[in-house]
């Protein structure tokens, strides 16, 4: 009994070792920026499908090793290459910026440190390859501020919403997501319209696409 519980904890250190050894970076690897990254559509929620290129452009540059946004997109984080040199990162990073047209600012001192702890257990970061989460999230927010707008005009919606809004959700998903093309868009917009006239009756495919066309933003005090 005492051997197998010895073999435990041995067992429990080697392994919090190997995830320490994972998630640890030596602070003077990481370098932290505001950008304006931040989601028009959905207030406090970083912009999946405008992250995603920068985020991928900036990890092709032989200074860095992995780029982050926030959830909120407010802020990036980078991990630099062990070997990089303070005016090759420079360079890069500004050179990223420019051809992105994305402005940023560095950030140092308190708010570092405090942004550093953050960072360090990756809760609500994001690489490129999953950025789309925030492009999902993002879907639901708009689909949600649409179905309340149209409600407001024809409240017998609400009886709809539990199938209407998964059916407008994977289509706006698909939008932001995947789209990267004009022709893309107006295809999701028309899976949009066919979408609201199977599950609605005249007055309220009316109502939705009024709600629609004033886009997908926060109109005023919306949420």
């Amino acid at each position: 009994m005492h051997r197998f519980k010895m073999i435990l904890i041995a067992a429990l250190v080697t392994g919090q070792a190997a995830l320490w050894g994972r998630t640890q970076i030596s602070s003077n690897l990481v370098s932290f920026y505001q950008v304006p990254l931040a989601c028009p559509a959905a207030r406090g929620l970083g912009c999946g499908s405008a992250a995603k290129p920068v985020l991928q452009a900036l990890e092709k540059k032989s200074s860095i090793q992995e780029a982050w946004l926030d959830h909120s997109g407010t802020t990036l984080a980078i991990v630099w290459k062990k070997n990089a040199k303070a005016d090759l990162r420079s360079a890069e990073i500004q050179s990223a910026a420019d051809d992105r047209g994305v402005a940023l600012h560095e950030i140092t001192g308190e708010r570092r440190d405090d942004t550093l702890k953050s960072f360090a257990t990756r809760s609500g970061w994001y690489r490129g390859s999953e950025v789309d989460r925030l492009g999902e999230e993002e879907a639901g927010v708009i689909v949600d501020r649409l179905v309340r707008r149209a409600m407001a005009k024809e409240p017998t919606i609400a009886g709809k919403a539990d199938t209407l809004k998964p059916a407008l959700l994977k289509v706006i998903r698909e939008q932001l997501t995947g789209c990267t093309s004009t022709q893309c868009r107006e295809d999701c917009h028309k899976k949009f319209t066919e979408v609201a006239h199977q599950q609605l009756n005249d007055r309220e495919f009316r109502a939705l696409m009024n709600a629609e066309k004033l886009g997908y933003r926060p109109v005023g005090d919306e949420q």
